[in-house]
């Protein structure tokens, strides 16, 4: 048996040395050559290497640690709030967690969770998104170019994959923060064999304000009045692996996050103040009066979350991978409202009560199979069937009353609906030596809902052209259809807005979106993306003008009209992910535009969230291995909103000439009606605002380590708008005319600086 070994060093030479077992001694070397030196290769990051090489256009991947390193709120690291600094996404509303991806509404964007669906991402009315960083491995986000596999949204998908349970050693991390703490834990449940996965969030904004409502409602006790608060979020995640051999293995993952908030106030009559003559002739309370003789409380409560679950299955075949997968998750929210009074406590015929609870929810259970495999360097197949069986209640209200003894129930439940969702696809990709490659994909829908069938093809497309090897250029297509939406008739997504399906007479959401773009790597670990896109959407549902949302004598969709939008624009984005000083630039470009034949007298006009101009700037930079820095700033063209600049008296005079405009109950006003020159004609000013972080890492023995992380969200304190309020104001200056109000307007503003403290031990 003979054994080669041989020897290298760079540059110099090769010696190979022949070992003959089983005999004494060494062979002589064979020979001593010159060894070819190979060029220097620069290794870049995945992200670098997919912005060049994928034929993918619009996605953007994120790892645990890029969110963790952004700037945070509260001391809570946040995926939704990183994606909002991508270009081409704006984020709504000031310290919600909105998204608008290029020119779509919020509702227009699919979260995934390990491929279980989520119908609402936030917490404290958005502040928060529902994902617990700790349990996160990775994003995935599409904004354009959208892979065969995805479908159900026309605008983006949110993909976030779970880490994997650790089937070596048990570890896990402990965070505090401001508002909310969380424990992630994982490790073997048999080694080697099943793992699990648990982390739980939960905030403390109810025991920490408990307190503070107690000393406020001791000093209110006395004017007769007792508050009522409350709040608290809660996020419970939970995955258990197992693997039956090294082809195949299994996962279950659980989902739980909810939200509970009430309000309201308790009246009564207070104590009497009266004194009477203690025994040592000292004046003392007299507490022989009753401390209540009538009680009037009003509260309102509002709850709302996702639940699911998911077993997936995954068997390698052949060259590939199978997976199977079955879900079920539901989303609802809940708003009461519960007056309850009594006008004698000494008589319970003035006992009564009025309640009313509206209620909205979504309910899925849903089955899929796919198939992935490489069969070879070129050639890269995905296929699969997904089927989902969808159950609506869109509005539910119920109204009790009870009063004089008798008690009557007022039921306007709208039905329940519900609807089935046939999927299939088929996705391609080649790569003709790393200088061509290209994607075909081609999904189809088939949706029954309330005995109407919708089927929809979906083609998918898109290109990369090598230019050298730095460079290259791209082009994609992708169509897109979403069979359910989401109205609000509010400037913010609320929880209480309602998910609903396609309905007769309307037809279901598509979008068509077109992207070119050019791709570059830069010295110094940088690479570019600069890419134009256009976005033409088609079935948009809005409430009619001069409708109430909780019009009793309109069903859901007589509320509602149909219309078109469309958007363009550029993101341009340059990044350096490696070396002590990271961070990214990014800038947008975007026009967004609607049109529906009801509304604003059947003219174009810009969408709420028009912000033509948005520019993000991320930087860190790494002192040494116990200290980084990093800073975020962000500027935003302003969101727009629907504003009454005149107003029409009686006589029919406009305002300003009206002579007289004073606030109601004045004496003076004039009723008069507010004239609207279209939908969306005013623009907030500006939004800008500075973030700033530092983070101190402490490694202790046995591989535990803490960080501290310090954090300041609008550091030079910007008070950015999120509306504007119409008011009424005197003439201060002008003394004889002081009584001659005019229209003020005013912004109101919700965010000022926020100093936020974490700490997270690691072990």
């Amino acid at each position: 048996m003979t054994l080669r070994i041989i020897a290298i060093m760079a540059g110099l030479f090769c010696f190979p040395a022949i070992c003959v077992l089983g005999q004494d001694g060494f062979a002589t070397s064979d020979s001593v050559g010159k060894v070819n030196v190979l060029k220097e290769v620069e290794v870049r990051g995945y992200g670098a290497d997919r912005n060049l090489n994928a034929p993918e256009m619009g996605r953007i991947s994120l790892s645990n640690k890029m969110v963790m390193d952004l700037p945070v709120m509260f001391g809570e690291p946040d995926i939704v709030k990183a994606l909002q600094t991508l270009p081409g996404v704006s984020q709504g509303v000031e310290g919600f967690t909105g998204m608008y991806v290029r020119g779509g509404d919020n509702d227009q964007n699919l979260f995934l969770y390990q491929g279980l669906p989520l119908y609402h991402v936030s917490h404290l009315g958005g502040i928060f998104s529902s994902f617990n960083v700790p349990t996160v491995s990775r994003v995935d986000f599409y904004k354009a170019a959208f892979p065969a596999r995805y479908g159900g949204r026309i605008s983006s998908i949110t993909d976030v994959a779970m880490k994997r349970s650790d089937f070596e050693k048990f570890h896990g991390k402990f965070s505090v923060g401001l508002l909310s703490a969380n424990i992630f834990l994982t490790g073997p449940v048999i080694k080697d064999r099943t793992a699990f996965t648990i982390g739980v969030r939960r905030s403390w904004i109810d025991l920490v304000s408990a307190p503070t409502l107690a000393i406020m409602n001791a000093v209110e006790k006395k004017k007769g009045k007792k508050h009522i608060a409350g709040y608290s979020f809660t996020d419970l995640n939970l995955r258990l692996d197992h693997k039956f051999n090294q082809d195949m293995t299994a996962y279950i993952i659980g989902y739980y996050g909810h939200d509970r908030l009430k309000i309201g106030l308790r009246e009564f009559e207070g104590k009497n103040e009266s004194y009477v003559v203690g025994p040592d002739g000292i004046p003392v309370p007299d507490d022989t009066e009753s401390t209540t003789r009538f009680f009037d409380e009003d509260v309102n409560r509002l709850s709302w979350g996702n639940w699911g679950v998911l077993g997936a299955f995954d068997y390698r075949l052949g060259p590939g991978i199978w997976n199977t997968s079955v879900y079920y998750s539901k989303y609802s929210s809940t708003y009461r409202q519960e007056r309850e009074y009594q006008s004698d406590l000494e008589d319970s015929d003035t006992y009564g009560y009025n309640k009313s609870r509206t209620k909205n929810s979504i309910a899925d259970i849903g089955v899929r199979t796919s198939y992935l495999a490489d069969f070879s360097k070129t050639y890269r197949l995905r296929a699969g069937i997904e089927f989902v069986s969808h159950d609506y209640l869109p509005e539910g209200l119920v109204n009790q009353f009870y009063s004089d003894g008798e008690c009557s129930e007022d039921d306007n439940n709208s039905p329940h609906i519900s609807s089935n969702e046939l999927a299939a696809y088929l996705d391609n990709t080649l790569n003709f030596n790393d200088k061509i490659a290209f994607n075909l994909g081609l999904r189809g829908t088939f949706c029954r809902i309330q005995g109407h069938t919708f089927s929809n093809i979906e083609p998918r497309a898109s290109l990369k052209i090598a230019i050298g090897t730095n460079y290259s250029v791209k082009a994609s297509y992708a169509r897109m259809h979403q069979y359910v939406q989401q109205v609000s008739n509010n400037y913010i997504s609320l929880p209480t807005d309602l998910w609903q399906p396609v309905a007769a007479g309307f037809k279901p959401l598509r979008s068509d979106q077109y992207s070119l773009g050019f791709y570059g790597n830069l010295p110094w670990y940088m690479y570019f993306s600069f890419e134009g896109w256009y976005k033409d959407m088609d079935n948009l549902l809005e409430y009619r003008e001069g409708v109430s949302v909780l019009n009793p004598g309109l069903s859901w969709n007589e509320k509602l009209t149909s219309g078109k939008g469309w958007s363009y624009g550029l993101d341009f984005s340059v990044t350096k992910e490696a070396g002590r000083f990271t961070g990214s630039l990014g800038y947008g470009l975007m026009w967004n535009w609607r049109k529906f034949e009801d509304l604003n007298i059947g003219r174009k006009f810009p969408a709420k969230f028009d912000n033509r101009h948005k520019i993000n700037i991320n930087l860190s930079y790494k002192l040494n291995d116990k200290i980084d820095f990093n800073a975020g700033w962000t500027y935003m063209t302003g969101n727009r909103l629907t504003l009454s600049m005149y107003n029409y008296d009686i006589p029919g005079s406009q305002f300003p000439d009206a002579p007289t405009v004073g606030p109601p109950g004045y004496g003076n006003e004039v009723d008069g009606i507010d004239y609207y020159s279209s939908r969306n004609n005013v623009r907030l000013p500006a939004y800008h605002r500075l973030d700033l972080g530092m983070s101190i890492y402490k490694t202790y023995k046995n591989g535990r380590s803490g960080v501290w992380n310090f954090s300041l969200y609008n550091a030079y304190c910007r008070m950015n708008a999120i509306t504007i309020k119409k008011d009424n104001e005197n003439n201060i200056i002008d003394s004889a005319n002081k009584d001659n109000w005019h229209r003020a307007f005013k912004t109101l503003s919700f965010i000022p600086i926020i100093p936020s403290v974490s700490y997270t031990y690691s072990f």
